[in-house]
């Protein structure tokens, strides 16, 4: 690569050359004023719409961690309440070291479009990924892995759950596969995610290196290893009382076929409604020790303050709102608001705080502009570049989610904060909900007869965004993914193999 010097490649290079403890403070404040005055040269050099110049051949890149966490509400990262001990102390602790965005908000309420649209930059009915008949990202598009590799980045992707496999073309541009016969995909698989994380780092530490590490843990079913699975929950669980299977049946969020096919076996039983979300949360405190675990890790191969480091969800989950249990059916915001927490080289922007909304879209084209690699014009997501050092304000923007496989059946919404619309489409029939996030954050109130205009303008935005008659997407389904009948029946058991259950607007 050519062109003139990346303003990040200095602090790159003193990270990279930063031998002796004594000199760790003052070289990291001289760090931090070199990235700020090197905006000041991005800027300059940029045009409208333009892209930063590489580094100059020679120059080192920073090595790069992506971490997912599936499943992983944006209200769980940190404190639960006031005075309360944190469920997240590492990745409070990575917050303080990066920036933190306080309302970042995925493309879909679940892990194969969602990743799809992080690893692409495309939102989910361009990238085609959606389900059902479209379960395999077509290697058409470029993945954030394979502009990696081919600017030399050492890539590898150590993932727990089969939608981010081979199998569904969601290893696109891993060029160090794990061991053979490595399987992440079972339950309690964060040790192995978090051992070949490290040791990947640790035989590349002499050239730029790229991992995606997949957190599957927090996922149903809630089943975290001792000491964890007693932390929040001291009851008994299965004390006398009504099964809580039958309140969820009963609720009508999910459908009898789901559960018979063993979704909530894992609940059986299970009386106490306290049980749940209280594992869900010792689900999320043990990643986050695994988190600490890699990060320690980090910093003893003398890699960490060098370091690139993004931490993400690809959905969250529903605890009970909107009549759904432990899963995540729809894009409401318990599934779509998510954590998104960003570690620059020489820990540059150390401390800042986000408000304006962004998308989980915006990380592909971040990456590759903090990498000095040409951030493709085609992509839905923007950078965040100039954010993340305050040098620039998120500017606004519609944010959308879609979830559905089925082009007779499907949801998609448009936040225009504080404005959000979620959009049905049943059979032949069409109905909208207008939500106001600033003053119901719950979405318990539909706000569509007290503000039609505004309703009707963001229902004819959402309309103009995607086409209606072809709302999966123009391009026809491509090659299926080969899932076997064991494969169907683990999917099963999660409750990903359904289609989306219509849900009433507004119920809370």
């Amino acid at each position: 690569m050519g062109g003139e010097p990346h303003p990040l490649t200095d602090v790159w290079e003193r990270m990279n050359t930063l031998r002796r403890p004594t000199a760790l403070r003052a070289v990291l404040i001289v760090s931090i004023l070199l990235v700020i005055a090197g905006v000041g040269v991005l800027l300059a050099l940029r045009g409208p719409g333009g892209h930063p110049p590489a580094p100059a051949a020679g120059s080192p890149s920073p090595s790069i961690l992506l971490i997912g966490i599936d499943t992983f509400r944006a209200d769980h990262l940190g404190p639960p309440g006031p005075g309360e001990p944190s469920r997240t102390p590492h990745l409070d602790q990575l917050a303080r070291d990066g920036i933190r965005f306080e309302q970042c908000l995925s493309t879909a309420p679940w892990t194969l479009p969602s990743f799809a649209s992080i690893f692409t930059g495309l939102r989910p009915y361009r990238h085609g990924a959606v389900g059902g008949e479209r379960d395999y990202l077509s290697e058409r598009h470029t993945t954030l892995a394979e502009h990696l590799a081919r600017a030399g980045y050492a890539t590898a992707g150590y993932v727990g759950i089969n939608y981010l496999t081979a199998q569904f073309g969601m290893d696109q541009g891993y060029v160090s596969p794990p061991p053979r016969g490595t399987d992440l995909t079972g339950l309690d698989q964060a040790g192995g995610v978090t051992r070949l994380s490290g040791d990947f780092f640790a035989e590349h530490r002499g050239a730029p290196g790229f991992v995606f590490t997949h957190y599957y843990d927090p996922h149903a079913p809630y089943a975290p290893p001792a000491p964890w699975h007693r932390k929040y929950y001291l009851g008994n669980e299965c004390r006398p009382g009504e099964p809580l299977t039958a309140r969820i049946l009963a609720a009508g969020g999910v459908r009898g076929e789901n559960a018979n096919r063993g979704m909530y076996d894992w609940l059986a039983g299970v009386t106490d409604p306290r049980f749940p979300p209280a594992q869900y949360a010792a689900e999320v405190n043990y990643t986050d020790d695994h988190v600490g675990r890699l990060i320690a890790r980090l910093k003893e191969l003398g890699l960490y303050d060098g370091m690139l480091i993004v931490v993400v969800a690809d959905h969250g989950e529903h605890l009970g709102e909107h009549g759904f249990f432990y899963t995540h059916y729809l894009p409401y915001q318990e599934t779509i608001h998510v954590p998104l927490l960003v570690k620059l080289p020489g820990n540059a922007g150390a401390g800042r705080v986000v408000a304006a909304p962004v998308s989980t879209l915006d990380l592909m084209p971040t990456v590759l502009e903090i990498a000095g690699i040409a951030v493709p014009d085609t992509l839905d997501g923007r950078s965040l570049a100039r954010v993340l050092l305050g040098n620039a304000k998120a500017p606004p923007r519609d944010l959308l989610a879609e979830q559905g496989s089925d082009p007779g059946e499907f949801c998609k919404t448009l936040v225009a904060w504080p404005w959000k619309l979620m959009l049905w489409r049943e059979g032949a029939q069409e109905r909208t909900a207008l939500f106001d996030l600033a003053t119901d954050p719950g979405e318990t109130r539909d706000a569509s007869a007290d503000h039609p205009e505004e309703a009707a303008r963001l229902a004819a935005r959402l309309r103009a965004t995607y086409d209606p008659a072809t709302p999966l997407g123009r391009a026809p389904p491509g090659r299926r993914a080969n899932v076997g009948k064991s494969d169907i029946r683990l999917l099963e058991s999660l409750g990903y193999v359904h289609k989306p259950p219509a849900n009433a607007a507004g119920e809370g």
